[in-house]
């Protein structure tokens, strides 16, 4: 099994796990820290199981300082990756993965465009991320407790609804986004249940 699969399945199983305690009430998210430390808490378990031999060594980071090119949210050139997992053999590092997270929570007085605008923010840091070497994948993963985030609506030319592809480039507020790649949102939902969740791949 590479350590690219390793790596994807980690997240995979990770993330599936997240949602469902989350809608069983085994864990709760108020707001973004608590996301992190759940999710990361996950990971560092499940993560542990695809050590498979005394060679195999993985780990998770976070809050990881690293450089990029200047984008909309790193206007100095220096980010801070949510978590960042790792697998070595011996001491040398095979692969690596970016994940940024996003927590949209439900209030009287949320900025909705701001929230969207800032998906696709995210999306410019990991894109950024992915360049640093060949062995790295990157994912964005989003938790709300605001369903109309997940349903198709287009707010001030933002729509990040279910089933819709982003765009390359988007402009609000006088700054401008720009892409590489095109991405699917495709929401994760339960019936009965008031949170929503979306992991896009880059």
């Amino acid at each position: 099994m590479t350590y690219l699969s390793r790596l994807t399945e980690i997240i995979d199983i990770s993330y599936k796990l997240f949602c469902n305690k989350v809608w069983d009430g085994d864990i709760s998210i108020i707001n973004a820290a608590t996301m992190q430390l759940q999710l990361g808490l996950i990971i560092k378990t499940i993560g542990k199981q695809f050590e498979f031999s005394k060679d195999d060594r993985f780990e998770i980071l976070l809050e990881t300082p690293q450089n990029v090119n200047i984008t909309t949210k790193s206007m100095t050139g220096h980010a801070r990756c949510d978590i960042k997992l790792q697998f070595y053999e011996k001491s040398t590092l095979q692969y690596t993965a970016y994940i940024e997270l996003k927590y949209l929570k439900k209030t009287e007085n949320e900025a909705v465009t701001d929230n969207r605008f800032s998906v696709y923010k995210d999306l410019e840091n990991l894109e950024q991320y992915s360049i640093i070497d060949n062995n790295t994948i990157c994912y964005e993963i989003i938790s709300t407790d605001n369903l109309n985030y997940s349903r198709s609506e287009t707010i001030s030319g933002i729509n990040i609804g279910n089933g819709v592809q982003s765009m390359k480039m988007i402009k609000y507020r006088n700054k401008t986004i720009k892409l590489d790649k095109t991405y699917t949102f495709n929401w994760d939902l339960k019936e009965n249940r008031n949170f929503a969740f979306l992991k896009i791949r880059l």
